[in-house]
C-alpha cells in the first residue's frame, strides 16, 4: 500500500455535503498554495509588499553586491587607461592620416605708448602641406583711410606648422586711442589640389584696449 504525503495533491478532490448527497470539492493544490504564499502582503518599514517583491529585490541586491566586489581600483585605473588611448588614437588619427587643408590666423589687438599694435601668427593645422602663401594686414581708421599695412608671404608652410615674425607685426603710431578702427587680414594660399584659395576678415577694434581673434579658412577635405 502506498502512503500519500501530507500534501494535497495538485487537482485532488475531496467530498463535502451530507452523507446522502455528497458533493465533490476540489482542494488548493501545493502549486497554489505556494503561489499563495509569494503574494501574501509583507510589511516593510511601514509599506506593504508582496512577498515576491520582497524576495526580487533581495536578488537584485546580491547580484549588485557580486558586480561591486568585482570593480576594483586597478580595473578602474585600466579602464580608464585605456579610454585615454583610444581617444588620443582618434584624435592622431583626424590629425595626421586624414587629408585636408586647414589654414588659420590669429590677431592680437593692442593698445600702448600712443598708438596701436596688431600681431598676427599663421597656422597649418592640416595635414598637407600648402604653397604661395601671403597674409596681408591693414590698419583702417572710420573714414576708409589706411593708417598701416603689412605683408608676409612664404613659399611654403609644412602641415602642422606655425609662422609669425616682424612681417606679421604692425605698428600704427600717433593715432588716437579714442577712435574705433577695422583691422583687415586678407589670406591667400594653393591647396594640395593647386587650387588658389582666398579668405578676407575684418574687425573692429578700438572700444577695449586689447582683443584677440583666430580667422580659419574654409577646410579642404581628402
Amino acid at each position: 500500500m502506498v502512503r500519500l504525503a501530507d500534501e494535497t495533491l495538485e487537482g485532488a478532490h475531496s467530498m463535502h455535503g451530507t452523507a446522502d448527497e455528497p458533493k465533490p470539492r476540489k482542494e488548493r493544490g501545493l502549486l497554489e498554495r505556494v503561489e499563495d504564499e509569494r503574494s501574501a502582503p509583507v510589511d516593510v518599514g511601514g509599506r506593504t509588499v508582496r512577498a515576491d517583491e520582497v524576495e526580487l529585490a533581495h536578488q537584485t541586491l546580491e547580484k549588485a553586491r557580486i558586480i561591486a566586489s568585482q570593480v576594483t581600483p586597478v580595473r578602474v585605473v585600466l579602464a580608464t587607461a585605456m579610454m585615454v588611448v583610444l581617444l588620443a588614437s582618434a584624435f592622431g588619427v583626424y590629425q595626421f592620416a586624414v587629408p585636408r587643408d586647414a589654414i588659420s590666423v590669429d590677431v592680437v589687438y593692442m593698445q600702448g605708448g600712443g598708438g596701436h599694435v596688431v600681431l598676427l601668427q599663421g597656422h597649418n593645422t592640416g595635414s598637407r602641406e600648402v604653397t604661395s602663401l601671403s597674409v596681408e594686414v591693414r590698419f583702417v581708421d572710420a573714414a576708409g583711410e589706411v593708417l598701416g599695412e603689412a605683408a608676409f608671404a612664404a613659399q611654403n608652410l609644412p602641415a602642422h606648422t606655425s609662422v609669425a615674425g616682424d612681417d606679421l607685426e604692425l605698428l600704427v603710431e600717433g593715432a588716437s586711442v579714442w577712435e574705433i578702427y577695422t583691422i583687415e587680414v586678407d589670406l591667400t594660399f594653393t591647396d594640395h589640389g593647386g587650387q588658389q584659395r582666398v579668405s578676407m576678415w575684418s574687425h573692429e577694434v578700438g572700444e577695449w584696449t586689447s582683443a584677440t581673434y583666430t580667422d580659419r579658412a574654409p577646410v579642404n577635405w581628402f
